[in-house]
């Protein structure tokens, strides 16, 4: 925790944790576990969601709602100036607003073969997994350096390139493999700013995303996520790992 000390008094001021995708499922699991842990929390959400609305109400300014959507720049930049005077720095950032496929909200890889895979698909797609992230960092630059903050990039092991030996999935898993070059380069240029970025994949998890048969609960995920990240060192930066901190395959 960071020490703020004014006239008068000495404050401790807990740790700022910025989440996109935070209206439901992971992001949402996210936002609750880091205000349990004590963090300040930024939702970033595109519409919001009763669950977040709830928390905002019995948590006032340890919640911070913003309107985000990631896959739009404009937004991003909106949203870092929605909190100009509200937030110093960014612990921890969860870029973990995302896509999976226009024709299926499940994993059902038979709808996203070759005969529905469409140009907007993978632009909208790519747009929100790949570029937001990237832009999500270039634009909370200066928070995230004075937080010298921890990045999780949530990617999946569809994004693995030599893992990948089934059909369809177009869209969803070139944007993830993109993300984790991506994050390669950002490890790189961002080495002696003091921010760790890694890219990592939360497991199959029961969302609307993952579907109800998935194996992992998102409360799982999530905590051992945040261990994950608690761990980081400089030396860190740029791997892939999953959940419980084991390495995965590029």
């Amino acid at each position: 925790m960071a020490r703020d000390v004014q006239p008068g008094r000495d404050r401790v001021t807990p740790p700022v944790s910025l989440i996109t995708g935070a209206s439901a499922g992971i992001g949402l699991e996210f936002v609750r576990q880091c205000i349990a842990r004590g963090d300040r929390v930024v939702a970033g959400t595109r519409r919001g969601s009763p669950e977040l609305e709830t928390l905002a109400a019995r948590h006032g300014e340890r919640l911070i709602v913003v309107t985000l959507d990631a896959g739009e720049e404009s937004s991003i930049i909106a949203a870092r100036r929605a909190v100009e005077d509200r937030v110093a720095a960014v612990s921890l950032l969860v870029n973990n607003a995302g896509l999976y496929s226009h024709q299926s909200r499940n994993w059902n890889p038979r709808a996203t073969l070759l005969a529905t895979v469409s140009g907007a698909e993978l632009l909208d797609v790519y747009r929100v997994n790949a570029a937001g992230p990237i832009l999500m960092v270039r634009h909370w630059l200066d928070l995230l350096e004075a937080g010298r903050a921890r990045v999780l990039n949530l990617s999946s092991l569809m994004g693995s390139v030599s893992h990948k030996t089934s059909p369809g999935d177009y869209a969803y898993a070139a944007s993830k493999a993109a993300l984790n070059i991506m994050t390669r380069a950002l490890a790189a240029e961002l080495a002696d700013r003091g921010i760790v970025p890694i890219a990592i994949t939360p497991g199959w998890v029961r969302t609307a995303m993952g579907g109800s048969h998935a194996a992992i609960a998102p409360e799982e995920s999530v905590r051992g996520m945040l261990d994950v990240a608690a761990s980081l060192g400089p030396d860190d930066a740029g791997r892939f790992l999953d959940y419980q901190g084991e390495p995965q395959p590029w």
